[in-house]
C-alpha cells in the first residue's frame, strides 16, 4: 500500500490516518488471518472458525500495517459474530453489543492493549469449549484453555501445567506480569507447533491433545517442553522484545534457557538433558554446515535452520550465565526488564545492563566488558578447539577454529577445570581466559603428569577440547575403571568431542576406542545419547578403514545398539512406568 498527501506532513504534529479495508476468508495461514472447520461429532456439521498467525510479517495479508518489531502500538479490538461463537483477542472482552444491522450477530469489544508489535496481535472467532484455570503468581492470571467440544477432555493436561509454569517463572523471574488472562487455544492443522502472541497463546492439536490420567510418556514430556518455552516466551518476547527481527535470537535463547529451568522444576533432570541436547545439536549442525552465526544471522531458509540459530543462542546464553554467576546474570536481566518491559531492546543494550550488574558484583576483571566478550560468540561463525598441551606438570591451552583450519579468529573463552583427585563443584566460575587477543596461554597449575586435567566443566562452555595422548589414555584408564567419578555432562562432553576429533582426523581411532570402549557400562542418558548421535554423524566423511572398525566394535554390541532408543527413553524419561503426574515434583 502507499499513502499519497496532498500536502506535506509538518514535523512534530500528531496525525491520524484512518483506512478502511477488507478482503474475504480463506484457509491460506499466510493471509495471517484465515479459516478451518472442524467436522461435528454427532451432527456431522461441518462448523468452520477464524484464527491468526501473523508470523512477523503475515499480517500485512490482513490489516495495512506497521510490522517492524521496533515500532508498537495499542490495538482496539472489535470482532463481529454470531452469537452462538465467542471472540478472543489478546485482551478480555470488555462488552458485547448487539449488531444492528445482521440479526443474531454481535459486536465483541475487547480492552485496550498495551503497546504491542504486530505479530503479538492475536484473533480468533470460534465455538471451542474451555477447561479453567489459575496462577498464584505476583497477578494472578486466569487461564482458558480451548478446543473444539470433542477435544476438550484430551485439553486438561495442559490447563494444569501451564499455570504451574508460569508461577514458577514468575516466581524465580521476580518482574510482574501485566496480564490478567491467557487463553490457550488448540486447533487442527495449525502452520506451527505453537505461537506465543500476548495473552493468546495458539496451539497444534497434534501438540497439546493428551490425556491427564497415567503415567509420563514421550508425547506429555514433549508436550511440557512446548508449553514451558511458550510460558516463557511471556516475557522473552512479550515483555521483552528486541528492535530488529534479526536480533530475535536473543529473546528466543533466553526463552530456550528458562524453559529448561521449567522443566528441571518439573522433573528433575529434565534440564540439563534438554541444555546438553541443544548444545550438541547445535553444535552438530555448525560442524555440518562449516559454523553459522547469530550476528548478522546467517542465511535461515527452513524451519530446522532457525531451530539452530535458537539452540546456539539459548547455549550461549548458559554459557554466559555460568562465567558471570546467577547472581549477576540476574541483577542484570531483572533491571533491564523493568527498564525496557513494552519497550525495544537490542543486544548492545542487554550486554550493557549485564556489564552494570557485574561491575557492581565484580564478577569480571576490571576493565572487562561483557559485550567485547559475547561478541566474539554472536559475531563469528562456528566455533573454538581448545587443545590442551603438558610439559611436565606444566599445562598449556591454544585455541583455534574448530571447524576452519585457515581461519584467524579467535575467542574470548572462559575455562573451568578439575585435576584428577578434585571434586566437581557447581561453582562454574571461570579459573582462567583465552582471550580473543591471544592463541594460547600457560594455565597457573600444577598437574602431576600422573593425573589427567579435565576442561570445561559440566559441559557449559560452547567448545570442543582436544587432549594430549597421555592425557586421553588417563581418562580412558577412569572412565573404564570408574566412570561415575567424572561428572555425567562431561562424560557426554568427552564422547562427542572424540568422536568430532576421530573424524577431523586429529587423533587416531586406537585412542578414540580406549576413551570411548567404556560406554558399553555407562546407564546415563546424556553419554548414551551423544555416543549414539556421534556415531551416526560420523559415518558421513570417514575413511573406510575407520568405518570397517567402527562397525566390527557396533556389531559386538548389536543388541545393545538396537534397543538403545527405546531403551534411553523409557529408563531415563519415563522413569519408572508407573509414575503417574501426581507423583511428579510439581510446584505447589
Amino acid at each position: 500500500m502507499v499513502v499519497a498527501f496532498n500536502q506535506s506532513l509538518l514535523m512534530g504534529k500528531s496525525y491520524v490516518l484512518s483506512i478502511e479495508f477488507g478482503r474475504s476468508m480463506s484457509t491460506d495461514e499466510r493471509d495471517g488471518y484465515f479459516i478451518r472447520h472442524y467436522v461435528h461429532s454427532k451432527t456431522s456439521e461441518k462448523i468452520w472458525y477464524s484464527v491468526s498467525h501473523f508470523n512477523r510479517n503475515w499480517i500485512r495479508n490482513t490489516m495495512p500495517s506497521f510490522d517492524e518489531p521496533s515500532l508498537k502500538a495499542t490495538f482496539n479490538v472489535t470482532m463481529g459474530h454470531h452469537k452462538r461463537f465467542q471472540s478472543y483477542s489478546n485482551m478480555h472482552i470488555q462488552a458485547v453489543q448487539p449488531n444492528r444491522e445482521i440479526q443474531d450477530y454481535v459486536w465483541s469489544v475487547h480492552e485496550v492493549t498495551p503497546l504491542i508489535p504486530t505479530h503479538l496481535l492475536a484473533l480468533s472467532v470460534n465455538n471451542f469449549n474451555c477447561r479453567y484455570s489459575q496462577a498464584a503468581s505476583t497477578n494472578p492470571v486466569r487461564f482458558r484453555t480451548c478446543a473444539q467440544s470433542a477435544d476438550v477432555r484430551e485439553t486438561s493436561f495442559a490447563a494444569q501445567m501451564a499455570p504451574q509454569i508460569l508461577e514458577f517463572l514468575d516466581s524465580l523471574l521476580q518482574v510482574a506480569l501485566p496480564l490478567e488472562k491467557i487463553d490457550q487455544l488448540v486447533v487442527d492443522d495449525f502452520p506451527a507447533a505453537a505461537t506465543e502472541n500476548f495473552g493468546l497463546v495458539v496451539y497444534s492439536s497434534t501438540q497439546l491433545l493428551l490425556r491427564e490420567d497415567g503415567p509420563m510418556n514421550k508425547e506429555k514430556v514433549e508436550a511440557l517442553e512446548l508449553i514451558s518455552y511458550e510460558m516463557a516466551h511471556v516475557w522473552f518476547g512479550n515483555l521483552l522484545g528486541m528492535d530488529l527481527n534479526s536480533d530475535i535470537w536473543l529473546t528466543e535463547g533466553l526463552a530456550g534457557y528458562f524453559k529448561s529451568l521449567a522443566m528441571d522444576h518439573l522433573q528433575s533432570g529434565m534440564g540439563r538433558r534438554i541444555l546438553l541436547r541443544y548444545r550438541e545439536s547445535s553444535i552438530m549442525y555448525e560442524s555440518q554446515v562449516g559454523g553459522i552465526s547469530l550476528v548478522p544471522p546467517s542465511s535461515v531458509a527452513t524451519p530446522n535452520e532457525e531451530k539452530q540459530l535458537y539452540q546456539k543462542a539459548t547455549s550461549l546464553i548458559y554459557m554466559l550465565i555460568g562465567f558471570l554467576g546467577n547472581e549477576t546474570f540476574y541483577d542484570g536481566l531483572r533491571r533491564h526488564m523493568w527498564q525496557n518491559s513494552f519497550g525495544s531492546s537490542t543486544p548492545e543494550l542487554f550486554w550493557r545492563s549485564l556489564q552494570l550488574a557485574s561491575e557492581r558484583e565484580a564478577a569480571l576483571a576490571k576493565n572487562w566488558d561483557v559485550k567485547s566478550i559475547m561478541d566474539t560468540w554472536t559475531m563469528q561463525d562456528g566455533y573454538p578447539l581448545v587443545t590442551v598441551i603438558r610439559n611436565g606438570s606444566e599445562v598449556f591451552l591454544t585455541q583455534r577454529h574448530a571447524l576452519n583450519r585457515s581461519s584467524s579468529q579467535l575467542w574470548w573463552i572462559p575455562l573451568t577445570y578439575l585435576i584428577e583427585g578434585g571434586s566437581f563443584s557447581k561453582n562454574l566460575e571461570p579459573r582462567a581466559w583465552l582471550s580473543a587477543d591471544s592463541h594460547s596461554i600457560k594455565l597457573n597449575a600444577i598437574v602431576p603428569p600422573n593425573q589427567w586435567i579435565l576442561l570445561n566443566l559440566r559441559a557449559v562452555g560452547y567448545y570442543r577440547v582436544n587432549y594430549d595422548e597421555h592425557t586421553w589414555q588417563l581418562l580412558a584408564t577412569t572412565l573404564f575403571d570408574d566412570f561415575r567419578s567424572i561428572n555425567v555432562l562431561n562424560r557426554a562432553q568427552i564422547v562427542s568431542d572424540i568422536l568430532f576429533l576421530w573424524n577431523q582426523e586429529l587423533l587416531t581411532w586406537s585412542t578414540a576406542f580406549n576413551v570411548l570402549k567404556y560406554i558399553i557400562n555407562e546407564d546415563e542418558y546424556e553419554p548414551l545419547v551423544a555416543f549414539v548421535v556421534g556415531v551416526t554423524n560420523g559415518f558421513c566423511g570417514i575413511s573406510t578403514e575407520s568405518s570397517f572398525s567402527i562397525a566390527k566394535w557396533l556389531g559386538i554390541a548389536a543388541k545393545w545398539y538396537a534397543e538403545f532408543i527405546s531403551y534411553t527413553f523409557d529408563k531415563f524419561v519415563v522413569q519408572d512406568p508407573s509414575q503417574n503426574l501426581n507423583s511428579l515434583d510439581y510446584p505447589d
